[in-house]
């Protein structure tokens, strides 16, 4: 029985964050509305994170996306550090993009993959998948090219033909798809949610071996496709903003069994304040009207 370890939202930032000016400034700040622009705060929450799940154990990581707060080159390499440190083998790890990582003069996902994120581009890439003995996860970018005043998605049908075909040829094996934005209609759809939700929810009706892990809405649900039926859409706590953000699922009887909530760990962001605030210095929090996904 396969356990698969399931993270989403990270929103890391570059070290110099502060030094940015103009237009870079004003996406950055837009898009922290009710996150704290703190590089060492994020950073910190992205290894306790990873942490928990290594001492947890499990055979395969997903991490859904909105993995940097503006898919910078400087935020790819502290990602790429952030999963090194952690200890765990590259071949163990899914990751896909989410909105926030496609906005702007962001480096495009396919050339991070082809740089910071090289590691990990077997089991990423676009038509990757990661086979394990009773199931395999397929990495779907939703991320498309947009004004950061948005926050939409879209699946190419490519990708979704790629998952029919592996769903049609392992019909006695769970297909765990993974990507950014969920599967159904959301408030306020064309500016924020899934604009082809419709697609991806007709590949799971039509496909019953096909699960769905996604990130964006930073909440930790999960629903069936009926009344009644099996669960097979799941989200989890963003990572940027939840003390227990992980989720872990068990293979079994062609479906994820999701795990009871874990226990949550010490907030490093509170205690980076602290260490701050015994120095002698303050501790500044940017608050905002308004959070983005």
């Amino acid at each position: 029985m396969s356990r698969i370890a399931h993270l989403s939202d990270l929103h890391l930032l570059e070290p110099a964050v502060a030094a940015r000016r103009g237009t870079d400034w004003v996406r950055v700040h837009y898009l922290s509305l009710r996150r704290s622009i703190d590089y060492v705060a994020r950073r910190a929450r992205a290894e306790t994170a990873l942490r928990a799940a290594r001492e947890h154990g499990f055979d395969h990581l997903v991490l859904t996306g909105d993995l940097t707060e503006d898919g910078v080159l400087a935020q790819y390499e502290v990602l790429a550090d952030v999963l090194e440190a952690s200890g765990i083998p590259a071949e163990r790890i899914t990751l896909v993009p989410g909105n926030h990582d496609a906005y702007g003069t962001a480096m495009p996902w396919e050339a991070a993959l082809a740089g910071p994120l090289a590691r990990w581009e077997k089991t990423s890439a676009a038509g990757a998948a990661a086979w394990m003995d009773d199931c395999v996860i397929v990495p779907v970018s939703s991320a498309i090219p947009q004004t950061f005043l948005r926050s939409s998605g879209r699946v190419e049908s490519l990708a979704l033909d790629g998952v029919g075909a592996i769903a049609a040829r392992e019909p006695g094996r769970p297909v765990v798809v993974a990507q950014h934005h969920p599967p159904y209609a959301v408030m306020h759809q064309w500016v924020h949610g899934l604009v082809n939700h419709d697609e991806v929810t007709g590949l799971l009706h039509a496909r019953d071996n096909v699960s769905l892990l996604h990130g964006h809405t930073h909440r930790r649900k999960e629903r069936g496709l009926v009344a009644g039926g099996p669960l097979r859409i799941f989200s989890p706590w963003a990572v940027a903003d939840n003390v227990a953000p992980l989720r872990m699922y068990d293979v079994a009887e062609g479906l994820l069994h999701p795990l009871p909530a874990l226990a949550a760990r010490p907030d490093p962001l509170a205690a980076v304040c602290r260490d701050v605030e015994a120095m002698g210095g303050v501790v500044l929090r940017d608050v905002g009207a308004l959070g983005r996904g």
